[in-house]
């Protein structure tokens, strides 16, 4: 006979034991658990969010549940959840089951709620301007379908986007007429006023929208979000931002930008359940940004918008606890500085070209390169992963045969060590 489940609690501070929690969920879960513990992670009971501050950086990858020895540096697809945020949100999973519809229409529809405040406070904005949703594509395709472009009207874009951004626009174009610019960008611009210049020189008297991503998925370039704001605002468009790349790794404040919208998934940089995502529309242009999902409200739930994965979004306010706790500043500057040393060493290595750029101001956690011809990048990506244990992003498109390389707080300086010596051992 199986022994009583424990008493199920309303709050983010779970009374039973990680033992306990385990077993209640079953063998697969417990062997879940277990494999993390031998990957050498912290429980979330032995996790204080209050000593994340002062602790080094180098020792943060013990909270994640990595396989041992594998340099993860993919981050730009999928984020790994730290094992605490994962054990909290399973607390919270068992605590809905335990009465569904009580709970899930009552206790954690206000934890839900205070989620969605953190993540407003999050991006630095309002908390009637901070929507949740599932990824950055959902949010994207929300903001499109809230525009109600017509036939006709124009959408400035670039070459550079992922199809998560740019499938929403290619929709309204083949359905209602709309008509897509795009602006190449350069692999390696020479500043943000040369950038801004395409934009300007590209727009029309019909563009009604500039729709850009804030760092580029292929290259990591930062593009000049601030500047294209005002160059769309003198022309009286919308800026849509695709934030995919830039919460988490980088300190993200929208009113800074002072984009109209702005969507990114939470389940990459801010190292969040997946399936988590956020969505930020201005409280300006929310009059003429309707989206179908949102006519109930920004609410996190509503008779429009449906009902939610309830775990997950918990679970998004723990990723949220747990970078501020580290600190949002120190986890930037911890990127960034292992980011300068990989794009020094990937200089040295013969054969490859680094078609990221070396100026701070544009420059993210993300560095591409291209390997020379007769050397298939599918090959080497997974070289890397077999043989060296270290996995990164394998890109097509703008960048011709190249790898894309992710550094977040849970890389060390050994990653980048193992990275290069892998590259030059699989291309030499």
């Amino acid at each position: 006979m199986s022994r009583p489940l424990p008493e199920p609690t309303n709050t983010p501070g779970s009374e039973f034991t990680r033992r306990e929690l385990l077993a209640d969920l079953g063998p697969g879960v417990a062997a879940l658990g277990m494999l993390g513990l031998m990957h050498g992670t912290v429980s979330a009971e032995e996790t204080d969010l209050g000593a994340l501050a002062k602790e080094p950086l180098d020792s943060i990858r013990k909270h994640f549940m990595l396989e041992k020895n594998l340099a993860y540096m993919n981050n730009g697809s999928l984020g790994p959840c730290p094992a605490y945020v994962l054990q909290e949100t399973m607390k919270a999973w068992r605590e809905l089951e335990a009465n569904p519809v009580s709970l899930g229409y009552g206790p954690f529809i206000k934890r839900m709620e205070e989620v969605r405040r953190k993540a407003a406070a999050f991006l630095g904005c309002d908390f009637s301007e901070m929507a949740i949703t599932s990824c950055t594509t959902e949010s994207m395709n929300m903001v499109a379908q809230g525009m109600d472009l017509q036939p006709g009207d124009h959408v400035l874009t670039t070459d550079h986007e992922h199809a998560g951004g740019a499938e929403c626009w290619r929709y309204y174009a083949k359905r209602r007429g709309v008509i897509i610019d795009k602006v190449k960008l350069p692999l390696l611009p020479g500043g943000a006023d040369e950038l801004v210049e395409l934009f300007r020189k590209a727009m029309t008297q019909k563009t009604r929208a500039i729709s850009v991503s804030h760092v580029t998925y292929t290259t990591g370039l930062r593009l000049p979000v601030k500047q294209l704001s005002k160059l769309a605002l003198s022309q009286g468009c919308t800026l849509v931002v695709d934030g995919a790349q830039g919460p988490g790794g980088l300190q993200v404040d929208v009113k800074d930008l002072g984009c109209d919208t702005y969507a990114t998934s939470a389940h990459k940089w801010m190292l969040a359940p997946k399936g988590t995502g956020l969505l930020y529309i201005r409280k300006e242009a929310q009059k003429r940004i309707r989206p179908m999902a949102l006519e109930g409200g920004y609410r996190v739930y509503s008779g429009a918008v449906g009902t939610r994965n309830i775990p997950t979004i918990v679970g998004l306010g723990f990723a949220m606890d747990f970078l501020n706790a580290i600190g949002r500043e120190r986890i930037e500057g911890h990127s960034l500085a292992l980011r300068k040393q990989l794009f020094k060493s990937l200089q040295k290595i013969g054969g490859i070209k680094v078609v990221s750029v070396e100026a701070d101001e544009m420059s993210s956690p993300l560095v591409s390169v291209a390997l020379p011809d007769g050397v298939r990048n599918s090959a080497v990506a997974a070289a890397l992963q077999s043989k060296h244990g270290v996995v990164v992003k394998v890109l097509s498109g703008p960048v011709r045969n190249g790898l894309r390389v992710s550094t977040h707080v849970y890389n060390t300086r050994d990653d980048i060590d193992r990275l290069c010596t892998g590259l030059r051992g699989e291309i030499g």
